[in-house]
């Protein structure tokens, strides 16, 4: 069996850092700076041309939105299904992709200790044991028909308010407990809840009557690329390589070094030399919220320490390479058993056929833990995820695990508590009032969607590509 050393995705890098050759460094003036080349920094640039410059520490676009190729067999870091709440982001995202882009409309399960349901768990209760199904039936109706409620003053009360004590019990308060690694006291009750829906309770009752009926969720109509067979690349990176396209000035291994508000430049390493970048008009920031704050030379110490403080788990995906039929399993499958390390197994080949050979498929694994934990060694982490993986029955009987590979992405989720909020809302405000724009999941801190992102990502370039067009009489970039 191949293994390797941890494959590390980290966007908290070493700020300290300067180019060695002693040079006064170069100076370029542009009117918008993006920092950071992931889905939001890409569709900032969208609208603007020549006018913005995009800056990525990588050798490559797409941030965590990236697929790995390993020996033929294709992992994506973290599991993106591409769904839209917004028509316009839709339509631009789907004629720039073309065929590329497919329908994959997603089939989970939820494997708890009374029943395997499909996922969402809320409108599938019918597949748990039957004195289950009838607590949860009665304790979602009090819920629902509740004439006053509480305001719900952390997460744990807001689920509970939502779906009743026993849902909460057989699969929220375990599988939330497994994801964020924290008593769900200590967690805050808002901030989750684009992927968290409370159904009419008639819906739940015909899940509960019908199980085998398919009944939707946030995600039910997802997207996903499969390219043709000989593509060069695979998984999720082939919306980010699409996004890069749209970008006339996209800087590849330019790592952000400090950010000088008073001058509104921002120095930059590459190859060895140093270079700075004066914003004329704006600065946009995806690069994580702590970071960008720490960069900047004039933030108020207090910030940086408080912005340093703010909590964070990591996620490690595991990627098994298997050798042996393909099987049915669905999409995913979550597990709310805490004894078992990971929150989920991702099937990919049931995303992309051609994500693997022919002979093989590629599986997974999807552990969290609070980034501020030790971690283990590879082969602690590989012997475990092995172990839990049988227990579990995730790989049938006449596969065999060929290879595998431990990638470690950090941040991956941001956690909401009361005093987060606070001082993610005062590093942003005072981010603004500098000039500078926090955008993305990680640039405001926040637990937001591939397509949200890119949303706010093209709303924010379409409005400066229009102030800058107001002011000159002449339109701006792109026009798909």
């Amino acid at each position: 069996m191949r293994r390797s050393k941890i494959v590390t995705k980290n966007f908290m890098q070493d700020t300290n850092s300067s180019s060695s050759n002693g040079q006064a460094p170069l100076q370029q003036e542009i009117e918008f700076v993006i920092l950071g080349g992931g889905l939001a920094g890409m569709t900032s640039a969208s609208q603007l041309g020549e006018r913005a410059v995009v800056l990525e520490r990588d050798a490559r676009p797409g941030g965590l939105v990236r697929a790995e190729n390993f020996d033929g067999y294709w992992f994506d870091w973290v599991i993106h299904l591409l769904y839209f709440a917004d028509p316009k982001t839709k339509e631009r995202i789907r004629t720039l992709m073309g065929d590329d882009l497919a329908p994959c409309v997603p089939q989970a399960w939820v494997e708890c200790l009374s029943g395997i349901v499909r996922f969402p768990f809320q409108t599938h209760l019918g597949g748990l044991e039957s004195e289950t199904v009838v607590r949860c039936l009665e304790d979602f109706a009090q819920v629902t028909h509740e004439a006053q409620k509480p305001v719900p003053q952390d997460f744990r009360a807001m689920l509970e308010q939502s779906f009743g004590t026993a849902m909460c019990e057989t699969f929220f308060f375990p599988y939330n407990r497994k994801m964020w690694k924290r008593p769900l006291e200590s967690l805050a009750p808002s901030g989750f809840q684009w992927n968290i829906v409370r159904p009419p309770f008639a819906d739940v009752l015909r899940g509960a009557i019908r199980p085998k009926d398919e009944t939707g969720s946030y995600n039910a109509e997802g997207w996903y690329p499969r390219p043709k067979a000989d593509a060069p690349v695979r998984g999720m990176e082939v919306l980010a390589r699409a996004l890069a396209t749209q970008v006339e000035d996209l800087r590849l291994n330019h790592t952000v070094r400090e950010i000088d508000l008073d001058n509104q430049t921002v120095t930059v390493e590459h190859g060895g030399e140093t270079t700075e970048f004066r914003w004329t008009n704006s600065c946009c920031s995806s690069l994580p919220l702590p970071l960008t704050v720490a960069m900047c030379r004039q933030a108020p110490e207090e910030l940086k320490q408080a912005c340093r403080n703010l909590t964070r788990n990591r996620v490690l995906s595991v990627a098994l390479s298997i050798r042996g039929p393909r099987p049915d399993s669905g999409h995913w499958r979550y597990y709310t058993d805490e004894s078992i390390c990971f929150n989920r197994l991702i099937y990919l080949h049931q995303f992309d056929p051609g994500c693997a050979p022919p002979e093989g498929w590629p599986l997974l694994v999807e552990i969290t833990e609070p980034a501020e934990d030790a971690m283990a060694s590879d082969e602690e982490i590989l012997e475990r995820t092995r172990r839990d993986v049988a227990r579990v029955g995730g790989i049938p009987d006449g596969c065999e695990i060929i290879a595998e590979r431990v990638m470690l992405i950090d941040p991956a989720y941001v956690v909401f508590t009361p005093e987060n909020q606070k001082v993610v809302e005062e590093a942003r405000q005072w981010l603004q009032s500098h000039g500078v724009v926090p955008l993305g999941r990680y640039g405001k801190w926040e637990y937001s969607s591939m397509a949200q992102v890119m949303r706010d990502g093209f709303a924010w370039s379409e409005q400066m590509a229009q102030s800058v067009s107001a002011h000159d009489g002449a339109p701006v970039g792109n026009a798909a």
